[in-house]
């Protein structure tokens, strides 16, 4: 009897040992997968469907849903499941309306579906599938976990040429409800958190959705998140889910520049202030910042102008210009956020595209007097091999300013994948 009683004391532990590591399993602290650059975009691989298959989609942070093309080889899912006008989910989303479609039905044509806005004036049917992405303890890929419900766009209208070749949707990474990160947060129940690493040359970087550490090679590797310095995330009540900073001056080697600050707020209509953008390659300027940047960049150094290169306006002779750890010696842009401690330094790495053998080109486009919808955007340059945290929760914004003065990069996180 005694024996009988041991042995199932064993089997309820094993057993409770096994549900302890399955729920571990289900849920994860955080998720990751690799980042790749082409010409003009920053794409990362996502497993959708039943059966699973790969589905690659442009990183957007402006975005507010994942959209996939769902007639660009034909959408099979045994697990797809279209949102009714009737869900919570469709009446939360501002911008969402209800459709009939005349088509016989399949994925993207179902009457009595929520839509929300496609391209140009189409409309795309919201709907349901499974998403799996590989796990992560910070340091490595883990296994991946499978979350069923995570709602997309399915297109089937509008011009889905669009997409460069080999992309099959654009990820949605705003702070909205419908974009991906509040979605696989609510789903693994980690930190409303992603961070993204844009790589600079061609070896991947890194995207992690949930909590840190993000560990990051040379041996033995370093947490890279505790390191992070933080500015609020600005409100701007008109483009809600945009990522707006406070940029309250802008100094170039030190020297504060004569700017309005009106320009550097948020104004009306929404207009004005620091956006962050992932589809914008170079960082684009009001004329009157874009002017005076210039003007402080050539003389701080005794730069030698040369004629520009579309699409710059700056450019210079780069015989005399001298090599660092953090790209030509050239004097530093920083962004000054809400204190003099706060500051997005912008080292040459960031500043300074080459053009040619002689020639360097400083990286930012002027984009008139008065740009929509904001006086500056940050675009992906500025942002290359930088670690930036989005805390959605907190509405803060972490980032490393260039990674090379730690000496590592955003292509040097291990995917190599663990046990």
């Amino acid at each position: 009897m005694a024996s009988l009683r041991l042995v199932l004391i064993a089997a309820i532990a094993i057993c409770f040992c096994q549900l302890s590591a399955n729920a571990s399993q289900s849920r994860p602290r955080a998720l990751v997968t690799q980042i790749t650059r082409d010409a003009t975009r920053y794409t990362f691989q996502i497993r959708q469907r039943t059966p699973l298959r790969n589905q690659r989609l442009v990183l957007d942070i402006e975005q507010d849903y994942m959209w996939v093309a769902c007639d660009k080889k034909g959408y099979i899912s045994s697990t797809y499941t279209p949102v009714p006008c009737s869900a919570q989910l469709c009446k939360s989303y501002q911008y969402s309306g209800c459709d009939i479609c005349y088509l016989p039905p399949a994925p993207g044509c179902k009457n009595s579906t929520c839509v929300v806005p496609g391209l140009g004036s189409d409309s795309f049917e919201l709907a349901k599938d499974v998403v799996a992405l590989p796990s992560s303890h910070g340091s490595n890929p883990g296994p991946f976990v499978s979350f069923p419900g995570v709602a997309f766009a399915c297109a089937t209208k509008g011009d889905l040429n669009v997409l460069p070749s080999g992309v099959d949707g654009v990820a949605g990474m705003s702070s909205s409800e419908l974009a991906l990160p509040a979605q696989l947060s609510a789903a693994a129940g980690f930190g409303r958190k992603f961070a993204m690493c844009l790589p600079g040359g061609n070896a991947p970087g890194a995207l992690f959705f949930g909590d840190g550490p993000l560990v990051f090679l040379p041996p033995p590797g370093r947490d890279l998140s505790l390191g992070l310095i933080h500015t609020p995330l600005i409100k701007n009540t008109v483009y809600t889910d945009n990522f707006y900073i406070g940029v309250q001056r802008i100094d170039v080697d030190g020297v504060p520049l004569a700017i309005d600050a009106a320009i550097l707020r948020i104004g009306a209509k929404g207009r004005g202030g620091t956006k962050l953008s992932t589809v914008v390659t170079y960082t684009q300027l009001a004329t009157p910042i874009y002017n005076s940047i210039v003007a402080a960049f050539a003389k701080g150094r005794n730069l030698q102008r040369v004629a520009s290169v579309d699409p710059f306006g700056a450019c210079f002779n780069s015989s005399g210009v001298g090599s660092t750890r953090v790209g030509p010696a050239v004097p530093e842009i920083d962004l000054v956020l809400q204190s003099n401690n706060t500051i997005w330094r912008i080292f040459g790495a960031n500043s300074m595209v080459s053009v040619s053998d002689n020639v360097l080109c400083l990286g930012f486009v002027d984009a008139g007097e008065d740009p929509l919808p904001a006086s500056i955007v940050i675009g992906t340059y500025q942002m290359q091999d930088n670690l930036l945290q989005f805390d959605l929760a907190n509405s803060t914004l972490g980032f490393s300013s260039s990674l090379f003065f730690q000496r590592t990069t955003c292509s040097n996180f291990n995917f190599t994948t663990s046990a």
